[in-house]
């Protein structure tokens, strides 16, 4: 299409105007002209610039071009596009076909609307419908090619469409006026805006300034009562403050006593319910039967006697307890000679390995303070299971892991000792 603008028609101005009445209403050269589709070659050459402008995009034109195989340079404007396909609209040739095709099948609505309505009114107000809801591309091309839409009205409707063109220039350009205003006013305020924006900046800053010298002042004058104030408790009410400071320390330390002593009592209550629960006899801390008590009133303990050989080779499971206190406990139980096992209660270790220690153990130690109430019952069933020793004691205490083996080691020295 290099030589486009070499093939444009020349024409004047006042040639096409004198000429418009006298095209449009020229007759069909077939007798069924006013029944059958106008081609688009047959349509007077004057009013192919607005069906070509009107009923298709400069896109569609460069997709037919495609399709024709036409090159278009790639610098080349929307005009020069829009006046070589115009010329070529004009003749009966892959153009206008590949064109008419198109057109039919975007419009093929449009195109049924008119050829069904055939009163001048109907077609009248047909037009005017489509036009006002802004169909005007798909209603132009159904008028304009249809054999039987009177002369009149396609004078008109040319004229409608023409002057829509004029119409659509003013408002370009009063929008591009309208559009350079509001840019002028958007700046205007932008610049409002700033100035704005730096003024608040600055009386920010001004009150900032106000507020921390306010708040010097306010320390000052706060030093200087407190000055005061510590001025006249020094004078005047040294005594009566002190006898008030150690009154209230009396009273909290009475306090603290008494919900200490209200902690204790509920402890205990709650080690007895426990020790009740587990189904053995509240003793002096290490949970042996009172049958042991008696023989150990009964029957005299030499003075000689070794402890740690009555538990000598013995293994004791110990469960539940402080992790922490755990390796003293191995201290104690070694001045005993005694095998000492641990199981925390299920924290980390599982109940299964629990019964798996259980059956090879001699005894079982269970401080009631500090252990898995399910851990304690489960050693306490099986060691009634296996007919072992089940000794809770009252807390998780070396002291109590001491007492409760030295009293272990007295139960099991009472028979040899007798038989002496």
């Amino acid at each position: 299409m290099c030589d486009a603008r070499d093939n444009l028609p020349k024409f004047s101005l006042s040639g096409r105007l004198a000429d418009l009445g006298s095209s449009l209403n020229r007759p069909q050269s077939r007798t069924n002209g006013q029944k059958r589709r106008i081609k688009l070659h047959e349509i007077p050459e004057n009013v192919h610039c607005s069906i070509v402008g009107t009923c298709a995009s400069v896109t569609d034109l460069r997709r037919l071009a495609n399709r024709l195989s036409v090159v278009i340079d790639a610098d080349a404007a929307d005009y020069e596009i829009h006046g070589y396909f115009v010329a070529e609209s004009t003749k009966n040739g892959p153009f206008t076909r590949l064109f008419q095709k198109m057109m039919d099948e975007r419009y093929t609505g449009a195109v049924r609307r008119v050829g069904r309505t055939r009163d001048d009114t109907d077609l009248a107000d047909l037009w005017d419908d489509m036009r006002d809801k802004g169909q005007i591309a798909a209603a132009y091309w159904a008028f304009m090619t249809h054999g039987h839409i009177p002369a009149p009205m396609r004078n008109r409707i040319f004229g409608e469409v023409h002057m829509l063109s004029h119409l659509a220039g003013a408002t370009f350009r009063k929008q591009a006026v309208e559009t350079v205003a509001l840019r002028d006013q958007l700046q205007d305020a932008l610049d409002r805006a700033r100035r704005n924006e730096a003024g608040l900046h600055d009386a920010i800053r001004a009150r900032d300034e106000e507020i921390a010298g306010l708040r010097e002042e306010m320390a000052r004058l706060k030093g200087q009562v407190a000055a005061a104030e510590k001025t006249t408790f020094a004078r005047h009410g040294t005594r009566r403050r002190k006898t008030n400071l150690r009154m209230e320390k009396l009273e909290r330390a009475l306090v603290s006593a008494r919900e200490r002593a209200r902690q204790a009592e509920r402890s205990e209550k709650a080690l007895e319910e426990r020790l009740r629960l587990f189904g053995t006899p509240v003793g002096d801390g290490t949970g042996l039967v009172e049958t042991n008590r008696s023989a150990d009133r009964d029957t005299p303990e030499p003075e000689s006697l070794d402890r740690s050989d009555a538990l000598s080779g013995k293994v004791v499971l110990y469960i539940g307890g402080l992790n922490s206190v755990v390796d003293r406990l191995r201290t104690v139980a070694a001045e005993f000679d005694v095998d000492l096992r641990h199981h925390d209660g299920g924290l980390e270790q599982t109940p299964q390995r629990l019964d798996r220690l259980l059956p090879s153990v001699d005894c079982v130690l269970c401080p009631v303070d500090c252990v898995s109430h399910d851990a304690c019952i489960r050693a306490k069933r099986a060691c009634q299971r296996l007919e072992k020793p089940f000794l809770p004691l009252r807390s998780a205490s070396q002291s109590s892991f001491r007492t409760a083996l030295e009293r272990l080691a007295s139960t099991l020295d009472t028979p040899r000792t007798g038989e002496q």
